[in-house]
């Protein structure tokens, strides 16, 4: 084996072991979300309607699902300028 094999091989177990752990932690994330589109959800600055999740790492936590959506007013309807922005899992109030 050549050191250009070797490197070839290190890297291919590499990216197998993050393809992985990007699985475990999708798996995580779905087992622990209570949310699904079109809930709404509330953290610190307000509430959205959730359009669309992704997945993240976590902000010094456990992986958390990370919420789109457009930002409501109080009274639970859309605001004038239908701004958008995302609430992660882990600030839901």
């Amino acid at each position: 084996m050549d050191v250009n094999t070797y490197f070839q091989k290190v890297k291919d177990l590499e990216s197998e072991h993050y393809k992985k752990k990007e699985e475990l932690m999708k798996e995580f994330v779905r087992a622990n979300d209570p949310y699904k589109i079109g809930d709404k959800v509330t953290d610190r600055v307000g509430t959205i309607l959730i359009e669309s999740k992704k997945y993240d790492w976590g902000f010094n936590s456990y992986p958390c699902a990370v919420y789109f959506g457009v930002e409501l007013k109080k009274d639970g309807s859309p605001n004038k300028k239908l701004s958008k922005r995302n609430v992660w899992q882990s600030n839901v109030l």
